[in-house]
């Protein structure tokens, strides 16, 4: 009896794990680059130190590590990125109460001018009911002599939706896992997506100060179906990380040194500079627990900065970036808050 029992568990998670690699093979793309407008999403810490996934931060981010062993304030954060000089703007909310942790993510460009009913095909002389002996008239080109009628341009925008519950759960007193849950939808005006993935990873403390962590993103490959019919799979990515918090005793100041190793498990990633491989450092410099500066690399060669100020009630955080995109298209900046609810005796 229990040998049948054992028989029909393995036979349904087989069933289970099959039907989650469906997607893999049945008309489904792989692509290296959908994880990419989610990266502006990232926790403000996690940003300023290099992208970094493989560790948990201050506040919950998407595709990051929120496992933890010590005990973790209830707390509510918010952080908005106006990115390239303002054309893609982001909004982040998260939360942590207990083991779980909550993640939800909007980011999108608005007011993108829609030209394509506006031309005035008049052709190169201008006028209309004339016929160009260069055929210009009514060619569906904007030739010189043309213009666009201003009333007759729309705006659109575009959006990226994420949700992300994580549950975290201590092994033993230096061991802890996590997993997961994602949805998201995407809204590119003319045709939308929905789509379905999880994460995963550990965090390990051998010693005191000293942590370890892994993360997979979109493990079995994060599933998008588009309302065309196509079906994408976001590449799963593997990050390896470590970070030590070194004191001295006669100096004010706690060093925080992390490092990440960044893995691609299906292919190149457009975030690992068309590599299988990349990595990230990041340090941080704390003072009397009020004060954390933050400077990072990312695995783009990406020079990134971070200021926190840690209050009772709440933490206030800015970051921004350095980059050749920067001079072309604008900074990006990002501030954010963090209220800690349990100092407000609400509940």
């Amino acid at each position: 009896m229990e040998t049948s029992v054992k028989s029909a568990r393995m036979h349904a998670m087989k069933y289970f794990i099959s039907l989650l690699l469906l997607p893999v093979f049945v008309l489904a793309e792989i692509v290296s680059y959908g994880e990419d407008p989610f990266v502006m999403g990232m926790s403000i810490d996690a940003y300023a130190l290099g992208n970094i996934k493989a560790l948990p931060m201050q506040n919950p981010s998407p595709g990051g590590n929120v496992a933890f062993l010590e005990a973790r304030d209830r707390k509510l954060g918010f952080q908005h990125t106006e990115g390239f000089g303002g054309v893609y703007q982001t909004d982040v909310l998260s939360g942590t109460q207990n083991n779980w942790s909550l993640v939800l993510f909007r980011g999108g460009v608005s007011g993108i001018p829609d030209t394509r009913d506006a031309l005035l095909d008049f052709g190169t002389d201008g006028v209309a009911g004339t016929e160009d002996e260069d055929g210009s008239e009514n060619n569906g080109k904007m030739d010189p002599g043309e213009r666009l009628s201003i009333n007759s341009i729309t705006y659109f925008s575009t959006q990226q939706f994420l949700a992300e519950l994580g549950y975290s759960h201590q092994m033993n007193p230096k061991l802890a896992v996590h997993g997961t849950a994602r949805l998201l939808y995407h809204d590119l005006h003319a045709e939308s997506g929905f789509g379905l993935g999880f994460h995963g990873g550990m965090l390990y403390e051998p010693v005191n100060n000293l942590r370890l962590g892994v993360e997979v993103t979109d493990a079995l490959g994060t599933t998008i179906f588009w309302s065309s019919g196509l079906t994408e799979i976001y590449a799963p990515q593997l990050f390896l990380g470590a970070d030590y918090h070194l004191k001295f005793k006669k100096v004010p100041f706690i060093f925080h040194p992390i490092f990440q190793a960044e893995i691609s498990l299906n292919g190149e990633q457009s975030e690992l500079n068309k590599g299988n491989w990349g990595y990230s450092s990041g340090l941080e410099i704390v003072f009397q627990n009020q004060l954390f500066i933050q400077l990072g690399r990312s695995s783009l060669d990406q020079f990134q900065v971070g200021a926190l100020i840690r209050t009772k009630y709440l933490d206030l955080h800015y970051g921004t970036g350095f980059s050749e995109l920067t001079t072309i298209a604008g900074q990006t900046h990002r501030v954010g808050v963090g209220f800690k609810l349990d100092e407000f005796n609400l509940f």
